[in-house]
């Protein structure tokens, strides 16, 4: 008589996922290339080369590729089949569209956030904490507590139609805006200045103030931003 088979299942072996492992290739092969396009290191009209990329990121092209697709599709790239990626410059009709944009959302926000005075002086300190990042010239970091604090404005609106539109219409400024601030200092100060007349005005519940500190800030934005360019 054969021996009796176990009915006893037997253990598989997980299969790994990407949560297991951290970002997929594809999402640090897009968080590069994006950290370089902002950082100024890949400049308009120069051509990327996906074998370049992946040998950098010691990953395949696939992923890379599929990275470049989605920096396509937001207009910050074009895929030239077998010849790479070519860079797109920022124009100043993309810098104006965008700001145009953002007054419209970021006014509304500012002036409902006075009124709400839900954030209160958080703000103040993220100003602080701004600075400071400037000061030590750590522009990356500073990078993300300016979006952070802009998002947390709109946020505080409730309406995440408006979270999806500033996201889009923020790239283009980040593009142009965070190599810029090293070649003119003087504008550090006066961003600075900038976002506390806001961070002020939310705080202290005046919601006149807090739209012209916003138009304020955009306005020399665009100025600073066009003459960049």
């Amino acid at each position: 008589m054969s021996p009796q088979r176990s009915l006893k299942p037997t253990p598989r072996t997980r299969r790994a996922t990407p949560a297991d492992d951290g970002p997929s290739a594809s999402e640090r092969a897009y968080a590069h290339i994006r950290a370089r396009l902002f950082d100024g290191t890949f400049t308009g009209n120069m051509m990327l080369s996906e074998g370049d990329i992946a040998e950098e990121l010691a990953i395949s092209r696939t992923p890379v590729h599929e990275a470049l697709l989605r920096c396509e599709f937001e207009g910050h790239i074009r895929l030239y089949p077998k010849r790479g990626a070519l860079v797109l410059p920022v124009s100043a009709k993309e810098i104006q569209d965008v700001l145009v944009t953002r007054r419209l959302i970021e006014v509304h926000a500012a002036d409902l956030a006075a009124q709400s005075r839900e954030l209160g002086p958080g703000l103040l300190a993220q100003v602080d904490t701004q600075a400071d990042l400037l000061h030590r010239e750590l522009d990356e970091e500073f990078s993300t507590a300016d979006d952070a604090f802009h998002k947390q404005i709109i946020q505080a609106t409730g309406n995440g139609l408006l979270d999806r539109a500033y996201a889009m219409a923020r790239d283009v400024p980040l593009r142009v805006g965070n190599s810029n601030l090293r070649r003119h200092p003087e504008r550090v100060a006066q961003l600075i200045a900038e976002h506390r007349a806001i961070a002020q005005a939310i705080a202290d519940g005046d919601p006149a103030a807090a739209r012209a500190a916003v138009e304020h800030h955009l306005d020399m934005a665009m100025k600073s931003l066009l003459r960049a360019i």
